[in-house]
């Protein structure tokens, strides 16, 4: 793994964060939601509502796995899983909570701590003459 290609995909999620809050004109993140990332790979805050209507609609295909040794729970449409000799990656589609006896909503230290655990987890992928970047399932 290059962790000079990690760092620079963290650097990316947190430069979408800072223009998510640009975006919002306000000085700081809401004070609850989750992290969504969507199919083009944008990382976004959303509310708690927002969330659970996300999670909604992944009906029966929902699966789910602690980020390492976190408090935070990565959720995902088991659909968009891709397998590749053996391993299981998700690109994009997932939304990150915090799990304590149910889902919770993240603050603004914890968006952090779930940005770094995320890198720790990322991965590029080729496929074909295309590079993604996927979080490494399990």
């Amino acid at each position: 793994m290059d962790m000079e290609k990690i760092l620079t995909y963290v650097e990316n999620i947190a430069e979408n964060l800072e223009g998510l809050i640009n975006t919002l004109g306000c000085d700081r993140i809401p004070s609850e939601g989750a992290i969504y990332v969507d199919g083009e790979q944008n990382v976004n805050y959303v509310s708690t509502e927002e969330a659970m209507d996300m999670l909604d609609s992944f009906g029966n295909r929902s699966s789910s796995e602690m980020i390492g040794k976190s408090d935070y729970i990565l959720i995902y449409d088991a659909d968009k899983k891709l397998v590749i000799n053996g391993e299981a990656y998700i690109p994009s589609g997932y939304m990150v909570m915090k799990s304590s006896n149910g889902l919770r909503a993240l603050d603004e230290e914890e968006i952090r701590k779930v940005i770094s655990e995320l890198g720790s987890r990322m991965t590029n992928l080729a496929i074909g003459e295309y590079r993604i970047q996927a979080y490494q399932l399990g």
